[in-house]
């Protein structure tokens, strides 16, 4: 992995910020109806979710700069990654020119990055902050907002799921190798996902509202996360709530350019890879991220646009 642009200190001189963040609040409910959301406009009556958030602050939030080559998804759970390529100069207004210029773009990145891999895109999302917007809605011509409460997009159930679902017929051979769905993830416009995503932003410095991701180590994941279903028009899927831990350990990457991405999992099916807290031999690598207001962020500065890829990765071996 590449090691450049670790010189952006923060204004201070220091590695880290001081802000808040968005967890699921621990509702008594959840004893007896499972939490949901629908990524779909509801009719009267029927609520979008159950889930209440809830905002903690005083979250330290250490910038990856300060240790870029100390950050590994088989460890942390993600990382962060420069590429010099004019691949994601994209139209990323149009969904049909990201799949045919954007996609084989984090195809090569992912190989890149990964060896003698096979990679299956499914699917990517555009998001624009508009402040006129409130978050979480959804419809018709309204931008996607930065999700602002801290979650995993797959569980260890539907990451299987998920590998089924597009993969087929294939889906039985390829599950029993190693198999991770990762989100890429760039910042004008940001990318995100292992399962993987990919994230990364489409303009630079990003300012506004950047991502951030725990550090997977310090997640108890019988205690902390929270299975919860994802309604869409096509499929119900399942995510993880993230819910507050004083011991979590949260990173971002200060002033975030277009050539650097974010790679970071949402599921891994390989056992003994970067342990959580309650390390029991059936669990997989997660990483829970959210987007944070960013006390440093100038007046004036440009909203965020960012769009995330999500990727599923085929290895030839367990390796």
């Amino acid at each position: 992995m590449e090691n450049f642009n670790k010189q952006t200190a923060l204004p201070d001189g220091s590695d880290s910020v001081l802000a808040s963040i968005c967890y699921c609040a621990n509702l008594k409910l959840f004893e007896k109806e499972k939490p949901y959301y629908c990524n779909v406009p509801c009719p009267p009556g029927y609520a979008q979710t159950n889930q209440e958030t809830e905002r903690r602050s005083g979250i330290k939030f250490t910038d990856m700069r300060s240790d870029w080559d100390g950050f590994n998804l088989d460890k942390q759970g993600f990382e962060p990654f420069c590429f010099d390529a004019e691949g994601w100069k994209s139209d990323f207004s149009n969904d049909a020119a990201i799949e045919t210029t954007y996609y084989p773009f984090v195809e090569s990145l992912l190989k890149r990055r990964f060896g003698n891999v096979r990679v299956q895109i499914f699917d990517h999302t555009v998001r624009k902050r508009d402040p006129t917007i409130q978050t979480g809605a959804v419809g018709e011509n309204i931008n996607r907002q930065p999700s602002v409460c801290a979650h995993v997009d797959q569980t260890f159930l539907s990451g299987v799921n998920r590998i089924k679902l597009h993969m087929k017929a294939e889906a039985t051979d390829l599950l029993k190798g190693r198999c991770q769905i990762i989100k890429v993830v760039i910042a004008e416009l940001g990318i995100n996902q292992q399962l993987n995503s990919v994230w990364k932003p489409l303009f630079e410095p990003l300012e506004d509202y950047p991502l951030a991701l725990c550090d997977y180590r310090t997640v108890n994941i019988d205690r902390d996360l929270l299975a919860a279903d994802l309604v869409f028009p096509h499929y119900v899927g399942e995510q993880f709530y993230c819910k507050y831990d004083p011991d979590h350990q949260w990173y971002f990457l200060n002033h975030q350019r277009m050539n650097e991405f974010l790679l970071f999992k949402c599921y891994e099916s390989r056992e003994n890879v970067a342990r959580c807290k309650c390390c029991e031999p059936s669990d997989g690598l997660v990483a829970p991220h959210a987007a944070f207001k960013n006390p440093l962020c100038p007046e004036g500065a440009r909203f965020r646009e960012s769009i995330e890829v999500r990727c599923m990765i085929f290895y030839d071996t367990d390796a």
